[in-house]
């Protein structure tokens, strides 16, 4: 009797799951929902003033941030007009990312925000800024990842302050 590698087993089992249309997402994992991201926040962070602005990037934003990371955009004062100059082609596009505001009066310990553009196993950036406990400056952080959960805890953030000189 003729023995079969499991090499081969293997291909035919991959070509058959192509013609199939068979779904090899892992079980138990919906790669169609949505992404739940929970944020500690520090909230003496921030001005009792400030609204928390939370963006979150999926792929497709990251990959046209990089793009068209060559582009500058520029506001001319005198017309009032925007102007965008990009390297020989390259085309504009603006990355939109989803936006959460949350009152710093009105958070707690945590923050949970839901996007419903960002995929298990998708890259994504999430950057939260906001007012300053100055009441000046604007401090803020940033993370990328790949979402490996449809809930994820976002910990360990590096909180950056600028470093303006108030009045």
């Amino acid at each position: 009797m003729k023995k079969h590698s499991c090499k081969t087993f293997v291909i035919i089992l991959f070509l058959f799951s192509l013609t199939s249309g068979c779904d090899l997402t892992p079980a138990g994992i919906d790669s169609t929902g949505s992404v739940t991201f929970t944020v500690p926040v520090d909230a003496a962070l921030f001005s009792n003033e400030a609204t928390l602005r939370f963006a979150l990037w999926n792929a497709d934003q990251l990959e046209i941030m990089k793009r068209t990371a060559d582009c500058s955009i520029t506001y001319n004062l005198e017309t009032q007009t925007e102007e965008i100059h990009c390297p020989e082609g390259v085309e504009y596009e603006e990355a939109t990312p989803d936006e959460f505001t949350f009152p710093v009066q009105e958070i707690g310990e945590i923050i949970e925000v839901e996007s419903n553009n960002i995929r298990i196993g998708e890259k994504y950036r999430l950057m939260i800024s906001g007012l300053s406990s100055d009441n000046c400056n604007t401090t803020s952080a940033s993370v990328e990842g790949i979402a490996q959960h449809a809930e994820i805890t976002i910990e360990d953030l590096m909180w950056m302050t600028t470093l303006m000189a108030c009045p």
